[in-house]
């Protein structure tokens, strides 16, 4: 069919009457100006100009594209934008009134009728999916961690999305946002120049690298740090430079569902191996597969049981790494949050042969829709991991990363780990304190001395998927460790998330739990 494009900016007013139509808007102004271009069917020959603007003016309104409460153009403006007379263009609006489309109130102007909602019905579905579509829905298999993965509205207990946001200093960022968007230049020209190739705010990574060094033992410069948006950004960026199809790839079981995805989209060969009070097992590895391309580990604090790799598995597996000319990528997620003694130096510290890849976030250190992460790259990948990133992506945000800059060289960074870290410690004590008193033959609850969770092991007999489905059934989020293993027997246990939670709530969460895991199945 022809279309006729008008493409006019029609600056239409939007009033959130209705959380259907203007949600998003709601919480931050009473009016919203939005621009707007509005596609009309070609006229046909035996069609009046007004019989022809009503109908598609209606079918915009059934079909959605006109919301609810959206503000019409005056009648004059509109004759003037379509190039039609103005005649005309009350006409259509006329007709529309006399059925209900559309309102018109002096003062107020003309709007589509609030009452009005889309007829899903109207809008056009194939008779046939194309081939590609059945292909890829024949094929497509949902990752394990999320089949039957359950959303939960609000912050339940002990949910594991979130930091506790409440304490982080959203006035101070946010004067720190405003002091850079005040000035063009500080962020959105000059600042460019800064940026290596697409590799991030150099100031930001000059921060980030000298962080890294006295906080983790990472020995880096600033040009071996590369900006993402976030720990799957990197994880899919390296799977794709760094394996082939078919490649051998050694995965923690259980593991990081993150990792798992990222190397299933590369089209690696994902060789499971088993954890134990240790860490990955380098025998158990070498034995299923001793000349693998690579491995992923989580070795300041295993996901998700919760370990730390010892020293001796950390030397093993960096021999491994040097002998076979195997990668080592190591996800640093949450090491800052250490409540037992220091935090361990990272592997990467220890590398002596360019093996180790460490890749970092600052989601759960501040808040997760910052999206920023970063890699540390080996010098020699440097040049040609930016090479390869410029096929999705030239330039990450420049803003967030300038005021995440200030925030870590004017100190705030430094002072908000130190009082989170005490915070999640005193949480972490609440959790274990009142699990261990109310959960006594129902769930062990593991050891943990640093993260933002614990592993918590059933004792009565649940698999941890029985256990996961009568929490949700309660009101209570957790997340079963069967979820997240490859070829490993269910742990049988489930997660618990203490960071966003205070005293109350964690008790008040542990005795909901231990009345719902005591219930005869």
């Amino acid at each position: 069919m022809l279309f006729m494009i008008l493409r006019c900016s029609l600056v239409w007013l939007v009033e959130p009457f209705c959380d259907d139509c203007a949600g998003p808007f709601k919480r931050y102004m009473g009016k919203v100006v939005s621009s707007f271009e509005l596609s009309l069917n070609h006229r046909s020959a035996d069609q009046t100009l007004a019989d022809w603007l009503y109908r598609e003016l209606r079918a915009a309104i059934l079909d959605g594209r006109l919301k609810p409460n959206v503000k019409l153009p005056a009648s004059r403006d509109f004759a003037r934008r379509y190039k039609v007379s103005r005649g005309t263009v009350v006409g259509a609006f006329e007709r529309l009134q006399d059925e209900g489309y559309i309102s018109s109130r002096v003062g107020a102007g003309t709007r589509v009728n609030a009452k009005v909602r889309p007829d899903q019905s109207s809008r056009r579905t194939p008779h046939q999916f194309p081939e590609y579509l059945r292909r890829i829905t024949a094929e497509y298999r949902k990752p394990k961690p999320f089949v039957n993965w359950l959303k939960f509205p609000g912050n339940p207990p002990f949910g594991m999305r979130t930091p506790a946001l409440r304490e982080f200093p959203a006035e101070l960022w946010g004067r720190i946002m405003a002091r850079r968007a005040h000035t063009l230049r500080s962020w959105l020209l000059e600042d460019q120049k800064k940026d290596d190739g697409g590799a991030g705010y150099l100031p930001l990574r000059e921060a980030i690298a000298h962080y890294l060094g006295s906080s983790r033992g990472v020995s880096c410069s600033a040009q071996q740090v590369a900006i993402v948006s976030g720990t799957q950004e990197a994880l899919d960026l390296l799977a794709r430079l760094l394996l082939k199809p078919g490649d051998s790839v050694w995965m923690e079981d259980p593991g990081y569902f993150g990792a798992t995805i990222a190397f299933q989209g590369a089209r690696a060969k994902i060789i499971p191996v088993p954890v134990d009070g240790e860490g990955l097992s380098i025998s158990a590895g070498v034995k299923a597969c001793a000349n693998a391309m690579g491995a992923y580990l989580t070795p300041a604090h295993q996901f998700p049981l919760g370990m730390a790799m010892s020293l001796k598995r950390r030397i093993e597996i960096l021999e491994w790494a040097a002998r076979t000319g195997s990668f080592i990528i190591e996800d640093d997620y949450d090491s800052e949050f250490q409540f037992k003694g220091l935090p361990a130096p990272a592997l990467q510290s220890l590398d002596r042969n360019s093996s180790v890849i460490f890749v970092g976030t600052f989601t759960k250190l501040l808040f997760p829709s910052l999206r920023i992460g970063y890699i540390v790259l080996p010098p020699s990948l440097v040049e040609i991991f930016a090479s390869f990133r410029r096929g999705s992506e030239l330039r990450a945000s420049g803003l967030e990363q300038t005021v995440l800059c200030d925030f870590i060289v004017d100190g705030h960074f430094g002072r908000h780990l130190r009082k989170m870290r005490d915070l999640y410690g005193q949480r972490l004590e609440a959790l274990l304190h009142f699990g261990r008193k109310y959960m006594s033959g129902l769930l062990d609850l593991s050891d943990t001395k640093a993260g933002l969770y614990v592993a918590a092991f059933l004792a009565n007999g649940m698999t941890s998927h029985e256990a996961e489905s009568i929490a949700a059934t309660n009101g209570i989020e957790t997340r079963a460790l069967e979820r997240f293993t490859l070829q490993r027997h269910d742990p049988e246990g489930v997660l618990l998330g203490f960071a966003a939670f205070d005293e109350k709530a964690i008790r008040a969460g542990i005795t909901q739990l231990a009345a719902a895991l005591s219930r005869p199945r």
